[in-house]
C-alpha cells in the first residue's frame, strides 16, 4: 500500500538516488524557488499598494473640469496668430500661470478673450471700447495686475479671410494679438456661438467671468472658490471693462 511521504522521507531519498551531490543541486534549486516565488509576492504588495494610491488619490481630489463656465478651466488651444506684423504660432498655454493662488504677486497678468467676427456689427460698434481697455489695463495708471488682450477671429457671419483679420484690427487700433480661428475650432472648445463673446480668465487658467452665462453679473472668487455677485449689477448686463475691474482687485491687499 502507498502511504503519503513526509519531507524528509523525501529528502532522504533524493540522497540516496542521486547522491550528495545531486541532492545539494535539487536543495539549491527549491531554494532558488522559493525565492522567486517570495520576491513575486513582494513585488504584487508593491503593485497592489501603489495602485490602490491612485484610487485614494482619484477619489479624494476634486479636479478641476475643463470648460467655459466661471470656475472651470479654460480650453486650451494653439493657433496661428497675428502681432501686427506676421502671423506665428500662437499657444494660449504659454500664458498660464498653474502655480498662480489669489494671494500671490500682483505682476502676473490676467488674461481678456474676445472672440468676434469681422462682419459682425456689435463687433465693430465694440471695437474702439476694446482698443481702450487693452491699453488702460496695462499702463501705470492701473492699480490691478496687468490685463492681456487677445481676440479670436472666427467666422459666422460670413466668408472671411486673414486679409480682413489684419484689416479689422488695424482700422479699429486693436494693437494686441489677433488669433485665426476661421475654422471656429476654437470656438467650439469654448462653446462660442455668437459674437462678440468676451472671456477674463484669471492666471492659473480658471474662467473668472463670461459675457455669455446665463447670470452675466456673476463672476469666480478665487479665494472662496466659488461664484460671486458683481457689485451694483444684480442681474443687469455686465460689460468686460466693469468684470476686469472688480474681479481683478478682488481680496486685494488680505
Amino acid at each position: 500500500m502507498k502511504t503519503d511521504s513526509s519531507p524528509s522521507d523525501e529528502t532522504i531519498g533524493l540522497m540516496h538516488e542521486n547522491g550528495f551531490a545531486k541532492f545539494g543541486e535539487n536543495m539549491k534549486s527549491m531554494l532558488h524557488d522559493q525565492d522567486a516565488s517570495a520576491r513575486s509576492d513582494a513585488g504584487i504588495i508593491v503593485m497592489s499598494m501603489f495602485f490602490a494610491g491612485l484610487l485614494i488619490v482619484a477619489f479624494t481630489t476634486n479636479p478641476v473640469a475643463s470648460g467655459t463656465q466661471i470656475g472651470e478651466r479654460a480650453p486650451i488651444f494653439s493657433a496661428d496668430a497675428y502681432d501686427g506684423n506676421t502671423w506665428s504660432t500662437f499657444d494660449f498655454e504659454d500664458l498660464i500661470d498653474a502655480s498662480w493662488t489669489w494671494n500671490s504677486s500682483e505682476d502676473t497678468p490676467w488674461i481678456a478673450v474676445e472672440f468676434l467676427d469681422t462682419d459682425c456689427g456689435y463687433c465693430k460698434q465694440s471695437a474702439p471700447d476694446v482698443a481702450q481697455w487693452s491699453e488702460m489695463y496695462s499702463t501705470e495708471q492701473w492699480p490691478g495686475p496687468d490685463v492681456i488682450f487677445i481676440a479670436v477671429a472666427v467666422e459666422f457671419v460670413a466668408e472671411s479671410s486673414r486679409d480682413e483679420v489684419q484689416e479689422f484690427r488695424a482700422q479699429y487700433n486693436n494693437n494686441f494679438l489677433f488669433v485665426d480661428d476661421l475654422d471656429i475650432s476654437i470656438a467650439k472648445k469654448w462653446d462660442v456661438s455668437a459674437t462678440p463673446s468676451y472671456f477674463l480668465v484669471q492666471p492659473d487658467g480658471i474662467v473668472a467671468w463670461n459675457s455669455n452665462q446665463a447670470t452675466n453679473s456673476l463672476g469666480w472668487d478665487p479665494k472662496e472658490e466659488a461664484s460671486t455677485s458683481l457689485n451694483g449689477f444684480d442681474d443687469g448686463y455686465v460689460q468686460l471693462n466693469e468684470a476686469i475691474e472688480q474681479l481683478t482687485m478682488l481680496n486685494r491687499g488680505e
